[in-house]
């Protein structure tokens, strides 16, 4: 490997570590581990419209947006209906890459699905330093991970929101921008990402609103998770999604998502 190539590389992990998405994506199988009944329906029902939405789609090269632990991806049908199956993430547990090892279509992708934005910002955004919204706003509009024309299908799997999140969770302790604004900013990240999936080709699932429970199962109130406007779509699926039951996402607060699915 060339030096520099292995530089570029553990300057990617220094990144994606000082921005906690490797903790994010350990801690993900860590609650799925915990909180299993509560997800089980959730992830039967994502693997299940994929299913129903790849039946209109050519066969030929089916890229997964979002493919982490595989927990909601049906990997074994699209490797039995697929020519190539893409798993595109920006990193990819060694655990799923052994699973998949026997599947000879899979291929890995590592890819930032935010088009680079994630290390603008990280080389950028400081701590002190005045960044005007609109400004930043600009610029966030030229990131955007282009999909490439020869993919017959794509399926956006539960990233809508982990896209913004990553972003906004880690401009939020430097207090340059508001609470609106920071949502401002997760409006046009979720809209760039959706404008980017291409037309009779897509399959969307994303979580769209929390609704927060206290300890008597009492409605307390709801939060929405996507500001951007979704379609209706070919077809489209609702579900809820009990995430968070032992109450250790928020203290004190039990928290489900409201999740859509669309065959776009």
């Amino acid at each position: 490997m060339l030096v520099k190539e292995f530089l570029r590389k553990i300057k990617s992990v220094l990144i994606l570590q000082r921005m906690q998405y490797n903790s994010d994506q350990q801690g993900i199988i860590r609650r799925y581990l915990r909180e299993r009944e509560g997800w089980d329906l959730h992830l039967e029902n994502s693997k299940k419209f994929i299913q129903k939405s790849l039946k209109t789609k050519k066969k030929g090269k089916v890229l997964v947006l979002g493919s982490g632990w595989l927990l909601d991806c049906p990997i074994n049908e699209l490797s039995q209906n697929f020519q190539e199956v893409i798993l595109a993430d920006i990193l990819h547990p060694k655990q799923i890459i052994k699973k998949t090892n026997t599947l000879s279509n899979v291929h890995f992708l590592k890819a930032d699905l935010t088009g680079g934005l994630i290390e603008f910002i990280y080389r950028n955004i400081k701590p002190g330093k005045k960044y005007l919204l609109n400004a930043l706003i600009s610029e966030i509009n030229s990131f955007s991970y282009l999909i490439p024309d020869d993919i017959d299908f794509v399926i956006s799997l539960n990233i809508v929101s982990q896209l913004s999140i990553i972003i906004t969770d880690y401009l939020k302790p430097f207090n340059t921008f508001s609470e609106n604004e920071l949502k401002e900013i997760a409006t046009v990240i979720q809209q760039t990402h959706i404008n980017s999936l291409p037309k009779n080709k897509t399959c969307l699932i994303c979580d769209v609103e929390e609704e927060l429970f206290n300890e008597e199962n009492t409605l307390i109130g709801t939060n929405p998770t996507v500001f951007s406007d979704l379609t209706p779509g070919n077809f489209s699926e609702k579900w809820l999604w009990k995430f968070d039951s032992s109450m250790t996402y928020r203290d004190d607060l039990k928290t489900f998502f409201n999740v859509i699915a669309i065959d776009l």
